[in-house]
């Protein structure tokens, strides 16, 4: 009877032992398929980023393009790219994970550097293209209400070709978001600025955005 009982341990001690070679092997597995997914992803981000930033110098420095359509196409094609790795990042790593929370911030100063180029576009070329800030939070009370509002204006920004959408988290640690709610005078999410003036708190439904624009 000893002896069976001392097999029987054996039996479980093995089977433990492989049970968590098998846990260990899969988590580790997982977890490098997800680090180079990321680093495709983050590779990705930063090619078009280059992009975005070149266009933006050949029109204000080098003076070439001006008041090209060409310009507007490309460096807004960029920033969607841009907004579609951000979103493919929150899916697979979650969107208050510290790498995507990162990546968020660079995003952040993309979106600013092509809103200023927008901005020099209506200035200097007689431009009307016109801008939504959406200003959001991925805290709990917060985020049906701001993915309800993101599904909105995903339908104006359908209806009209000549608009842009900037997304800024609100709860990013990041000092331009911070001075972005200064100068905008947020105090709540979601809130919208149509066109650098217009303020509205969770706008209802298209029409209550599409009256403020052009």
């Amino acid at each position: 009877m000893e002896k069976r009982e001392f097999k029987s341990k054996k039996r479980y001690l093995v089977a433990f032992l492989i049970g968590t070679f098998v846990f260990l092997l899969v988590f580790f597995l997982s977890y490098l398929l997800s680090y180079f997914e990321f680093q495709r992803i983050s590779n990705l981000q930063i090619e078009s980023t280059y992009d975005i930033f070149e266009d933006k110098l050949d029109y204000s420095f080098f003076n070439q393009g001006t008041c090209s359509t060409d310009s507007f196409e490309k460096v807004s094609q960029d920033l969607r790219f841009q907004g579609k790795i951000i979103d493919d990042l929150e899916r697979k790593l979650g969107k208050k994970d510290k790498t995507v929370l990162s990546r968020k911030k660079f995003y952040t100063l993309v979106e600013l550097e092509h809103l200023e180029f927008i901005n020099m576009l209506n200035s200097n070329c007689n431009s009307n293209i016109q801008t939504i800030l959406f200003f959001y939070s991925n805290d709990d009370e917060d985020l049906e209400k701001s993915e309800e509002i993101g599904k909105i204006l995903n339908s104006v920004f359908k209806e009209n070709s000549n608009l842009i959408v900037y997304s800024f988290d609100l709860n990013l640690d990041f000092e331009l978001i911070e001075k972005l709610k200064q100068k905008y005078k947020i105090e709540e999410s979601p809130s919208i600025i149509i066109n650098k003036e217009n303020l509205i708190f969770e706008p209802k439904n298209i029409e209550e955005i599409e009256k403020y624009l052009n």
